[in-house]
């Protein structure tokens, strides 16, 4: 029996040991892999790419499994954007070695922080001897891109004054293919961003607009228990507002001036009557000077210059002196409503009377604002032209930039003030801006306006030669019989037809030579 029971322990530990010794593993790897890739001048940060494996164990014993997952994630960056140099030119840098911060610069200075693979090397505009020979004025700006351009060595970026000058001497590129793919470059209003265009092709880009119209001096509105003009007045509600606060009539020198600016009339007045109209009865082809638009705005323009009531204007030297004692009258807080354009804004400030800007009254049909437009041109002899757009974004109407200049502005001790309205319809630059021209109130709604007349001088074709160079006969320019018009010297009557023949050929030559350079067919 003992021998029996021997065999059956021993039995019994051989079948534990073995069932101990039994084990089951098995192992599978499940590798996945996920990439991202950016690659483009423009991106803001180098390429990236990355791998995630996963691993996943299973433990059986008997009728239990056990998974273990592990992840293993590897990043790795890729080479930067390839290193560019870019250059820059623009007539508002000012000295290099100022003691006085420029924005601009400011603005250079942190695009390459903010683009540290694009290098801008500011291109100086050279200083020429005066006339008199006793002192040094700044190089003709398009002799200055002239003298670049033969050298091969046009700035990448630079400001022009004349997109018929740079198209014919082949010194810009067209620019559409990479402006109207960029979401924000649409985002400007179309007669902005299309100032430049010609039959489809972007021969220069917007850097900043600046509004003409009227200063009111609110302090002089209250003290009178007055209404103030408003961005919304029609032209005889805004005049009748001034009526009611001017008295030049006097010779103590206690007056008040009313409207002053009545010589720009006949560029803008005439868009007020029909809206097919813009800046000097431009129509985006022609001008009409012989319309009854102009003739209409003539005849208000003299009824004005003989209304010593209410008209600065029509007031003698002698006559300013006797009823204000002042030949500044603004500047002494003696005019209701003073005619500049906004680059003048940052001065504004410094009064200690309450300021706003109304732009240009209206009618009950149209309400256009006239403006000024400053362009850029990008070189054409440039091998980097994203990087240059990028650039010429950053200074201009792209909103990143935009609110680093609003932060250079407002941080920056010596800078001067901003006088750059946003580019861009967008409520964030709007408050930036305002928030600086806060008691500007009228302004905002003149910003957030939609309709514009836009100053053509730097962008349509012919137009220098139609408002003031062509000869209208051997003795007088197109200039000449304009101011001889205006003053009654000459009978308006008797020249309309053969002036606005004359400016409209010029006009016409000029822009079938550019289309023709463009290679577009001329409408």
């Amino acid at each position: 029996m003992k021998k029996i029971l021997g065999l059956l322990l021993v039995f019994t530990f051989a079948l534990v040991l073995v069932a101990c010794q039994t084990t089951s593993l098995s192992t599978t790897s499940a590798p996945t892999s996920t990439s991202v890739s950016t690659s483009t001048i423009l991106s803001t940060s180098p390429t990236t790419s990355i791998s995630t494996a996963t691993s996943t164990v299973s433990s059986t014993t008997g009728s239990t499994t056990t998974q273990q997952t592990t992840t293993t994630t590897t990043a790795q960056t890729t080479t930067p954007p390839q290193p560019v140099t870019i250059t820059y030119a623009a007539w508002n840098l000012g000295p290099a070695q100022s003691e006085n911060p420029n924005l601009e610069r400011l603005m250079i200075q942190a695009f390459m922080q903010r683009y540290p693979w694009i290098t801008v090397n500011i291109v100086e505009r050279p200083k020429i001897p005066d006339p008199s020979g006793t002192s040094e004025i700044d190089q003709n700006w398009n002799e200055f891109l002239a003298a670049r351009a033969a050298q091969g060595i046009l700035p990448d970026v630079y400001f022009t004054d004349s997109t018929e000058t740079i198209i014919m001497n082949n010194w810009v590129r067209d620019m559409s293919s990479i402006a109207l793919s960029d979401p924000e470059f649409l985002n400007v209003a179309s007669d902005i961003r299309n100032a430049a265009n010609y039959g489809g092709k972007l021969m220069a880009l917007p850097y900043a607009v600046y509004y003409f119209g009227y200063f009111i001096n609110k302090t002089i509105f209250d003290e009178s228990n007055a209404d103030a003009p408003t961005f919304e007045d029609t032209w005889d509600e805004f005049t009748a507002k001034i009526r009611d606060v001017a008295v030049q009539n006097v010779t103590d020198g206690t007056g008040i001036a009313g409207l002053l600016g009545t010589d720009r009339l006949l560029e803008w007045f005439p868009a007020q009557l029909n809206s097919r109209l813009g800046w000097y009865t431009y129509d985006g082809s022609l001008l009409n000077l012989n319309g009854p638009e102009f003739e209409q705005t003539l005849n208000m323009y003299i009824t004005l210059m003989q209304d010593k009531s209410y008209v600065y204007d029509a007031l003698t030297a002698e006559e300013k002196t006797a009823a204000f004692n002042t030949m500044d009258a603004w500047g002494s807080s003696k005019l209701a409503a003073y005619w500049e354009y906004t680059p003048i804004i940052g001065s504004m400030l410094n009064y200690d009377f309450d300021i706003d800007f109304i732009g240009t009254p209206g009618t009950q049909t149209n309400h256009r604002i006239p403006v000024i437009i400053d362009l850029m041109g990008i070189s054409s002899q440039t091998q980097n032209p994203e990087a240059a757009y990028l650039l010429a974004k950053w200074m201009s109407f792209g909103k990143e930039g935009y609110l680093k200049r609003i932060e250079l502005s407002t941080t920056v001790q010596g800078v001067n003030a901003l006088n750059m309205t946003p580019l861009q319809q967008d409520e964030d630059l709007l408050d930036a801006f305002f928030g600086i021209y806060s008691s500007f109130t009228e302004f905002r709604k003149v910003v957030s306006h939609d309709s514009y007349i836009l100053e053509p001088n730097k962008h349509v074709p012919g137009y220098i030669e139609a408002r003031w160079k062509a000869n209208y006969d051997v003795t007088q320019t197109v200039g000449q019989v304009f101011d001889k018009v205006r003053s009654g010297v000459l009978s308006y009557a008797d020249v309309k037809n053969t002036w606005n023949s004359i400016a409209n050929n010029e006009l016409t030559l000029a822009r079938n030579a550019v289309y023709r350079k463009l290679g577009v067919p001329v409408s």
